[in-house]
C-alpha cells in the first residue's frame, strides 16, 4: 500500500490508497457500449471483436487505436453514461471525515468501514472522471483519481491524470 501524506490543519493527514479490484478489460467494456450506441451489432460482439478473424459487417477492428478514439470521443462529448459499466474498489486508510467528505462530492460512492480507519471505497469510473474534472482537491480525491492510471490509463492519459506523489 502506498503512503501519502499531507499537510493538514491539524498538523499531517496521511492517507493510504490501494486499488483491490476492477474490471480488467475496463476500457474495452466501456468503448464497447458507446460503439453499441450506434452500431446494429451489440455490445458483446463489439467486445470480442479483436481480430482480422472477427469481421463484423459494417465495423472496425476493435483494437487498443479504436477503443482509444472512442473513449477520447466520449470524453469530448461529455458522453459519461457509457463509464457506468463497471466497478472499482479501493482499501483506504482515512480518517472519517475524509469518507464524509468523498460521500458528499457524489452520490454514487459506496463504503463498507472495516475498523476505526480502513474503509472499502467503490464505485465507477464516470464519479472518477467527474472528480478529475471537478474542483475538489482534497487528498483522498486526488489519491483516488490517480489510480485510473492503472485501472483506465487510456482515459487517464486523455485526462493528463498526474500519477500519486510519494
Amino acid at each position: 500500500m502506498e503512503l501519502n501524506i499531507y499537510p493538514s490543519r491539524e498538523g499531517f493527514l496521511i492517507m493510504r490508497v490501494r486499488l483491490v479490484g476492477y474490471e480488467p478489460d475496463l476500457e474495452r467494456v466501456c468503448a464497447a457500449a458507446m460503439r453499441s450506441c450506434y452500431s446494429p451489432h451489440p455490445g458483446y460482439e463489439l467486445f470480442t471483436h479483436t481480430s482480422q478473424d472477427k469481421v463484423l459487417d459494417g465495423e472496425k477492428i476493435f483494437d487498443a487505436e479504436r477503443i482509444g478514439g472512442l473513449l477520447k470521443r466520449a470524453l469530448e462529448l461529455g458522453h459519461y453514461d457509457i463509464l457506468e459499466h463497471n466497478s472499482i474498489t479501493w482499501l483506504v486508510e482515512a480518517d472519517e471525515k475524509e469518507i464524509l467528505f468523498l460521500l458528499e462530492s457524489s452520490k454514487f460512492f459506496e463504503t463498507s468501514q472495516i475498523d476505526e480507519e480502513r474503509w472499502l471505497v467503490t464505485t465507477n469510473l464516470r464519479v472518477l472522471v467527474e472528480l478529475a474534472r471537478g474542483t475538489n482537491d482534497l487528498p483522498l480525491t486526488k489519491e483516488l483519481v490517480a489510480t485510473l492510471n492503472k485501472a483506465a490509463p487510456i482515459i487517464a492519459s486523455a485526462l493528463s491524470i498526474p500519477t500519486a506523489r510519494r
